[in-house]
């Protein structure tokens, strides 16, 4: 029940963001109609599990870290893809990459997939079938195992910190 009211928390904040006014008439409204907006999506949440109010506050400061880490790395592979294209001559060897993964649950996996396919020059193809590996199409596979490890190391350490 806690893991219903924070999200239906949450959703009011949001819509009082999408409205553009953030008062306390926006957030009640928000309030009423996140219900209905969450039920149907029910099933998608694990709202038996435990939640405590506290954890979830603790975790903000990690995912502002983890935001932070993940806009800096969208621009440096942004001036990464900028230098491969403006070159006279594109010398790439685009590959897919099998990069393992410690993220076991569905938000870690998640959060981790869609940040490799945010930064420019990655895709998140596929992931294996026992869940330890995450198939990544890479711009540039020259060095797969550096690949492999810039992702576990700039990338997916925050996502531990900041969503398991």
């Amino acid at each position: 029940m806690k893991r219903y009211i924070a999200y239906s928390a949450i959703l009011a904040l949001v819509w009082c963001f999408v409205h553009g006014t953030v008062n306390i008439n926006n957030f009640i409204l928000g309030l009423i109609i996140a219900p209905f907006v969450i039920r149907p999506f029910k099933t998608l949440f694990n709202f038996d599990k435990e939640f405590s109010f506290s954890n979830a506050l603790s975790k903000i400061p990690a995912q502002i870290k983890y935001l932070y880490v993940l806009i800096v790395e969208i621009i440096k592979a942004n001036i990464m893809v900028a230098k491969i294209v403006l070159q006279p001559k594109i010398d790439i060897k685009p590959g897919i990459i099998a990069v393992p993964i410690d993220t076991k649950t569905d938000l870690g996996i998640t959060a981790i997939a869609n940040t490799i396919t945010l930064t420019p020059g990655t895709l998140t193809i596929d992931m294996s079938d026992d869940r330890c590996l995450l198939y990544v199409h890479a711009i540039d596979a020259t060095d797969p195992e550096g690949v492999a490890q810039s992702i576990k190391d700039d990338l997916e350490k925050y996502v531990l910190e900041a969503f398991e």
